[in-house]
């Protein structure tokens, strides 16, 4: 072997060294990220996210309740009050699933991995304040659905190292009902949000997509995967033992 190529792979070498001595190049199981689930099955999945709008929040709930279907809330810590407790414990009596969106809304891609930790974690903690016993949140939700540094690094790593199943993001977002069940296929995934004009699509949406054939699961049960058993016992992932 050459000089060139000898120095070639050496530089390769050092890089990998670097990465992996900085956390950044940890594997991540394949297809982690995830836009929709099983396509050949009239199965989708409503999402809704930050939640700050309470009164809004109870209207989804009640569309929950009228039409005995569930959908994933991918809550913001900040949204989280104790006084809220019922609207909470409501919300997991419908079947209804809790994701984590980060506590502050962060923009997960200017965050280092022990601050993306910090995230989830001050959520975690605030949700099972609020509920009083824990609730171990399963799916994740970047906001802005960004997932990609500038660097070209990902922030699903550190999210995976916390312990969340999938990065969910989603392929349908229109507020226009008859749009949005234009654009539904097996397996979407659709976002909104707790606002007076989310709430109004979904009212009319959700009927159409159940009239259509589709049937309304939360993300977990999308993806196959078994539901949140709760626990009385408190643990919570420090984000001081990431390394």
């Amino acid at each position: 072997m050459g000089m060139k190529p000898m120095r070639r792979l050496a530089a390769f070498l050092v890089c990998l060294l670097f990465l992996f001595h900085t956390g950044l190049a940890m594997a991540v199981e394949p297809g982690y990220i995830v836009y929709h689930g099983d396509q050949s099955r009239m199965r989708i999945a409503i999402t809704v996210d930050d939640c700050y709008d309470m009164n809004n929040l109870c209207a989804v709930l009640e569309l929950c309740q009228t039409y005995d279907v569930p959908v994933t809330f991918f809550v913001v810590g900040l949204a989280l009050h104790e006084e809220d407790r019922d609207v909470w414990q409501q919300v997991l009596d419908a079947g209804c699933e809790i994701g984590n969106h980060t506590f502050g809304h962060a923009s997960l891609i200017k965050c280092d991995n022990r601050q993306i930790i910090y995230q989830l974690q001050r959520t975690q903690q605030q949700l099972d304040a609020v509920l009083g016993y824990h609730y171990p949140m399963q799916m994740m939700r970047p906001p802005y659905g960004n997932t990609q540094r500038s660097n070209g690094t990902s922030v699903s790593a550190a999210i995976e190292k916390a312990g969340y199943a999938r990065v969910v993001l989603w392929d349908v977002s229109q507020t226009d009902p008859a749009i949005a069940q234009r654009q539904v296929k097996n397996g979407s995934i659709l976002l909104y949000h707790t606002n007076w004009k989310d709430v109004q699509c979904l009212k009319v949406l959700i009927p159409a997509l159940l009239d259509a054939g589709y049937e309304l699961c939360t993300v977990s049960d999308l993806l196959d995967y078994e539901p949140v058993a709760t626990a009385t016992d408190l643990y919570v992932y420090h984000y001081e033992d990431y390394e």
